[in-house]
């Protein structure tokens, strides 16, 4: 009797070991059996020097947690590099290791003048002012592609072409113009306008065009034009009814007037500064007599009703915002949302756009550049 006891004991044991066990393989199964899962992006290429992060590559964690500090990545050097990221679940942290790869798929950009203007007989620099830039952050060399002859009168089309290393290349089209007198001549802008230089005044389309590329002679101009003026007159007995208060602070300026104030401009903020919102003597919109600054001449005009109405109302005048927020690059000057420009009924309402401007120089295919 007493041996059956110690059996029925043991086995008793024995199955509450076994319970036990089960229980503890359950509870693996319920709470810490999920096994972790890291899905990358699909995309694990990266453009040279560009700015990446070591998380930005993690899609999705199924069933743990990211343990690891989402740091730089190094870009810069081209080919394949070894990232690793911890992953916590519950008690258990493991590494996960995968490879990116350091590409360079991006073409050069070219900074140059679309257009050169010489007289027959004189060579000019075709360099001069180009540069090119890459995301390789190495010095691209910019080369001309084309035939031209510097003694023979017409118009060439040429290319600028820089290629890095990796062998992206990019061209990019301009015109060098032989003439031989360029104050009286024509040509004809990217976008197919017709130009034409008198007595030094250049027009395109019938458009005069004032800006670091075209210049006027230091004797044009002599005040306000009257139709100018008229547009004025009329956009502001309109701006009056609404209970606005619009007045010129600044028409026509003289090119010995605009030679005074660029050069004190210069003489405070240096020649580099004064050109981002100044004109040179020769190249201002206000010695046109078709331009003018509207009261204020501050940024903050264009947050006043005055500014917000000027802004969407004055294209109806045949009047433009000449330079526009956001377009620094394409006219050479800082955004002016109290610089008004006349440009008649027709076009103003094409550059408008909606409430989206765009430049007389977006709009013919001309660039703002000086030489120099």
């Amino acid at each position: 009797m007493k041996k059956i006891k110690k059996n029925k004991k043991k086995k008793k044991f024995i199955g509450l070991i076994v319970l036990l066990i089960l229980v503890i393989v359950i509870s693996m199964l319920i709470f810490g059996g999920k096994k972790t899962d890291l899905i990358l992006i699909k995309d694990l290429d990266v453009e040279i020097n560009s700015e990446v992060t070591l998380l930005s590559f993690i899609d999705e964690v199924k069933n743990g947690n990211i343990i690891s500090e989402d740091s730089k990545v190094d870009t810069t050097k081209l080919g394949s590099q070894e990232l690793t990221i911890e992953v916590k679940n519950g008690n258990d942290t493991k590494e996960y290791k995968f490879t990116i790869n350091i590409v360079d798929t991006t073409k050069p950009e070219i900074d140059a003048r679309s257009e050169i203007t010489t007289t027959v007989g004189e060579e000019v620099d075709l360099l001069e002012g180009v540069t090119a830039s890459d995301n390789s952050k190495e010095e691209i060399e910019v080369e001309i592609k084309g035939e031209y002859d510097y003694d023979k009168e017409g118009e060439y089309e040429l290319e600028y072409s820089a290629k890095d290393s990796s062998g992206n290349e990019t061209t990019q089209k301009f015109k060098l113009i032989v003439v031989s007198d360029p104050d009286n001549m024509t040509f004809t802008t990217s976008k197919g306008f017709k130009g034409e230089v008198i007595d030094g005044v250049t027009y395109i389309d019938g458009i005069l065009i004032a800006n670091k590329t075209y210049s006027l002679p230091s004797d044009y101009g002599n005040g306000l034009t009257s139709i100018t003026q008229s547009a004025f007159n009329k956009m502001n007995a309109d701006a009056k009814s609404l209970g606005l208060n619009l007045w010129i602070a600044s028409g026509y300026r003289s090119y010995w007037t605009q030679n005074t104030l660029y050069n004190n401009y210069v003489a405070a903020d240096g020649k580099e500064e004064a050109d981002t919102y100044s004109a040179r003597p020769g190249y201002s919109e206000h010695q046109t007599g078709l331009a003018f600054d509207l009261n204020s001449v501050e940024s903050s005009f264009a947050n006043t009703d005055e500014g917000k109405w000027v802004k969407d109302n004055c294209y109806r005048y045949g009047l433009i915002i000449r330079y526009p927020k956001g377009k620094e690059n394409i006219t050479g000057y800082m955004y002016e949302p109290w610089h008004l420009r006349y440009v008649g009924v027709e076009l103003a309402t094409k550059l408008y756009n909606n409430g989206e401007w765009i430049t007389l120089e977006e709009y013919f295919g001309v660039d703002s550049k000086y030489k120099d």
